[in-house]
């Protein structure tokens, strides 16, 4: 589904707020400030400027703040999203000594671009901000105790369904666990082989999200050694699960809601459901609009019955970058992004699901939606983010982790991708100089 109110779908990796010594020792570097607290920022006299660089639709809010702060002009820098080149160009800006005071970073890739010196511990500006963000995205932006961005947004998952084919197909409401997912997928191929209950994941990203409900993560850190942890027992569940759907025929290549051959079995009536974020309500607004009422959201489906763990897809946070000598207004800057209602407001009218507790209760949120036939889907957004697990942690070289999932997920199977991916990835974090293992 192609809507430039999607973010960028990458590689989802939370970074917990466990030690992630490896990355934290690469970032040493006698120019960084991320150790300078209040009391060692250099005097300033006078208003000050700072440049804001992001891809997303930020442009009002900046708007909104050099209006209420006269005194502290933020300019903004469209970019590239961040994995077609939009990092590449903060990292290249910042060596040459030309970079920005802030950026939009995903929560993924916060431990890459700490890796290579280019975020700001915040930790003395932003403790007390941090309680207003869901506490998942609060993990997202910690690293070793440290701070380095304030949450901007979350993608909590939901299982997408057409109630049409439901009642067409005898489903009477929608499946809780995946043993009921697997089960309704079987009763609609029954009636109809053609007919598929749903997607499986066909990337990194999908696999990583799936995976991260079930509360295992693909890395740990420990002293100055990495562990990967890719073929863990919650993710072989998960991708021998969606291997099995497969194999059986259940659902619909090419595993990707987001392309144009799912849209042609969407409005074939030949797909049921899908899972993903709460962004991706927008992509079948824009691509599907003439199902408006036939589709609905319901939680997505547990491992367990009534353990209502859920899971999330996306999100960014905006990072002060090293080098910033103003860092204290960088930091408020970024909580106003965040969570200052107007400013939130805007976010959520250009397709950002709010990090902020409290903008999840933005009235915008809370009216029933005419697509999904009036179903106030804001309260099963708001659910899901509230269970999203704080348990996942990011590895250093998500790009590499991406690339072979990809090339490995369409020559086999997706449990001999795990594998492999396994053991590419060790070898991926040894070329880096950095101590790793196999967990």
């Amino acid at each position: 589904m192609n809507s430039t109110a999607i973010p960028t779908r990458r590689f989802l990796a939370f970074a917990t707020v466990a030690a992630l010594a490896a990355g934290v020792s690469a970032c040493s570097s006698a120019t960084s400030t991320s150790a300078a607290g209040p009391a060692t920022e250099p005097s300033r006299n006078g208003p000050v400027s700072m440049e804001f660089w992001a891809w997303a639709g930020y442009a009002k809010i900046v708007d909104q703040w050099n209006a209420a702060h006269p005194n502290v002009k933020i300019t903004l820098k469209k970019i590239p999203s961040g994995g077609k080149g939009g990092y590449t160009q903060i990292t290249d800006a910042l060596t040459a000594g030309k970079g920005p005071c802030l950026a939009q970073i995903e929560y993924f890739a916060i431990p890459s671009m700490l890796v290579k010196n280019a975020v700001l511990d915040i930790t003395p500006y932003a403790g007390a901000d941090l309680a207003k963000y869901v506490p998942s995205t609060v993990s997202a932006v910690g690293i070793g105790g440290k701070t380095y961005g304030i949450p901007v947004d979350v993608g909590p998952m939901v299982l997408y369904y057409r109630t049409d084919l439901f009642a067409k197909y005898g489903i009477a409401q929608p499946p809780a666990t995946w043993d009921e997912y697997q089960a309704d997928a079987q009763k609609v191929a029954a009636a109809d082989p053609s007919v598929k209950f749903g997607t499986p994941p066909g990337d990194a990203n999908d696999l990583a999200a799936f995976s991260l409900q079930t509360g295992q993560s693909w890395y740990s850190a420990a002293g100055d050694s990495w562990t990967v942890s890719i073929a863990n027992p919650g993710t072989q569940k998960v991708a021998a699960y969606w291997q099995g759907l497969k194999d059986k025929g259940l659902v619909t290549p090419p595993g990707n809601a987001w392309d144009p051959q799912f849209d042609k079995a969407a409005e074939a009536g030949k797909v049921l459901t899908f899972v993903n974020a709460s962004w991706a309500a927008s992509g079948l607004k824009d691509d599907l609009k003439d199902q408006a009422g036939k589709w609905a959201v319901a939680p997505m489906p547990t491992w367990s019955a009534g353990d209502h763990k859920s899971s999330s897809n996306g999100g960014s946070a905006t990072s002060v970058m090293t080098g910033c000598t103003t860092p204290r207004e960088a930091e408020q800057f970024a909580a106003f992004l965040s969570s200052d209602p107007q400013a939130v407001s805007t976010g959520i009218a250009n397709g950002l699901y709010p990090a902020s507790i409290a903008g999840q209760d933005d009235p915008s949120l809370a009216a029933g939606d005419p697509y999904f036939g009036g179903q106030k889907v804001g309260d099963l957004f708001k659910a899901s983010a509230a269970q999203i697990p704080t348990t996942w942690t990011n590895g250093p070289t998500y790009q590499q982790v991406e690339t072979d999932f990809t090339t490995a997920m369409g020559q086999g199977s997706i449990p001999d991708a795990v594998t492999k991916v396994q053991a590419s990835t060790i070898a991926a974090i040894k070329q880096l100089g950095l101590s790793v293992t196999g967990g």
